[in-house]
């Protein structure tokens, strides 16, 4: 059975593929009777005939299917049509939290991503769920900057007769497998997934991995043998508290790191310590958990490309917090391969092919610093976004220098999207724009052509003081 748009499955019209991946494909979909917009994973056809393809597939879906948690992916429905099996779950309206890494975040800003996310693992973790594959590409962001925590393709039931993975194997990415995990030790306990939130809240607050690697046998090696780098020896004063949870969450061995996922937000929070024992398997599951630091709000996340539940396979910048390498390995640090996630191939806004690098929305920004960068506007229409983070009461000032552009803008944005200053020609083949931040945190720089016909190049200098 083939899948086009237009075409349907089950109760539901594909509207249009938005990836493929090693372990399926991913349709954007509507299901008429109730009005909405889901996502449907897909097998792909050569894994027909492999019964181990399918019981993961059955395995994902019982994962998802026992969890009833604002923070987690609702799946509604798995069933099969013809050849094909199927997972039908939500439609996410946003980016992902890797879209927003790249540079240190304030922390209040990373507890609001990571409070409800250690919630969702909590609840998981006591119904014997254990994710295996946490990384900023597998926590979706919908439109007012709400976390969801999706691809469940690598959980692991705990139970008897509940895996489908072969003693002394391991699934997950290499970037956040967990050491005892990496060097064959131990299968992958609620510790690992700590483990692994521990390393995306280094990215967030470091702005950068803990391990930068070029290969995954590097990143596993680094995760069993390398000391973490202490923040401040590199830069970033975080504070002694935070450093000493980031420390703790990231230490080797798992009985010297968290209890649960909460007690290590908790500490980076400086809340004390939770000294309750962990959840039961009965505990109420719509809430976030109380007991962890509650933001004063969400953070301001700027609106992002429509992004389904299922990460699926797809180019990105060649950064390396941004590749993905999924990988399974047995005891002994064999490396077998096994692609299950990435980000939706959806890269750009209005799916138009660029000539550069550069963001084409805010959701897609490059982080950039104070100086001089370059660029291509091309094909027309092309809109180049950048990211600058700055402290409270910064001047933020950018002037634009036309190459072969004919003529141009340059705005100045707030985190939200809103435009605070823009600019366009005030001097010959210049544009300047500039604007007080009293706020400290992101800000945004749209660059574009002043016509919609035109392309062409052009360099940006940016101040702060």
């Amino acid at each position: 059975m083939t899948l086009v748009p237009g075409s349907t499955l089950g109760n539901y019209q594909i509207i249009e593929k938005v990836g493929a991946g090693g372990m399926g494909s991913v349709y954007k979909a509507y299901q008429p009777a109730l009005g909405r917009y889901v996502a449907i994973k897909v097998l792909p056809p050569q894994t027909a005939g492999d019964p181990s393809f399918a019981e993961r597939f059955a395995l994902e879906a019982r994962a998802i299917g026992k969890l009833r948690h604002p923070n987690i992916v609702t799946a509604y429905d798995f069933s099969s049509s013809g050849d094909l099996a199927y997972l039908v779950s939500d439609f996410i309206d946003g980016g992902t939290l890797a879209d927003q890494l790249g540079a240190p975040l304030p922390l209040d800003y990373a507890l609001a991503i990571l409070t409800p996310m250690a919630s969702a693992l909590d609840y998981a973790h006591a119904r014997g769920v254990v994710h295996r594959d946490i990384k900023p590409q597998n926590i979706l962001l919908t439109h007012e900057g709400t976390p969801v925590l999706t691809d469940f393709g690598l959980a692991k039931i705990i139970g008897p007769g509940s895996g489908v993975t072969q003693a002394g194997a391991l699934m997950g990415t290499a970037e956040y497998i967990a050491p005892e995990c990496a060097s064959g030790a131990e299968s992958a306990g609620p510790a690992a997934d700590q483990y692994a939130m521990a390393i995306v809240a280094y990215q967030m607050l470091v702005g950068r991995h803990p391990f930068p690697s070029e290969n995954p046998l590097s990143a596993l090696m680094a995760h069993v043998h390398k000391p973490v780098p202490v923040p401040s020896a590199i830069g970033i004063p975080l504070g002694p508290n935070v450093e000493s949870a980031l420390l703790r969450g990231l230490a080797k061995k798992p009985t010297e790191r968290f209890a649960r996922v909460g007690d290590f937000v908790r500490a980076l929070s400086g809340s004390a310590p939770q000294t309750a024992p962990p959840p039961t398997a009965d505990a109420a599951a719509q809430a976030p958990n109380p007991s962890l630091p509650q933001p004063a709000s969400t953070p301001r996340l700027p609106p992002a490309r429509p992004s389904l539940s299922f990460s699926t396979a797809s180019p990105t910048r060649a950064s390396w917090w941004r590749r993905r390498r999924t990988i399974g390995l047995g005891a002994g640090i064999v490396i077998i391969l096994l692609v299950l996630s990435a980000l939706n191939n959806q890269n750009r806004a209005g799916g138009g092919a660029v000539a550069d690098d550069y963001g084409n929305t805010i959701a897609t920004a490059t982080v950039i610093t104070v100086g001089t960068r370059t660029g291509t506007l091309a094909p027309a229409g092309d809109i180049d976004m950048f990211r600058v983070n700055v402290p409270a009461n910064t001047n933020i000032a950018v002037e634009l220098h036309f190459g072969t552009l004919p003529r141009g803008s340059v705005a100045i944005l707030s985190g939200t999207g809103q435009a605070l200053d823009e600019a366009s020609d005030a001097a010959p083949r210049l544009a300047r724009a500039s604007y007080n931040a009293k706020d400290a945190g992101g800000y945004y720089i749209r660059v574009a052509s002043d016509r919609t016909d035109a392309t062409g190049t052009y360099s940006i200098v940016v101040t702060t003081r």
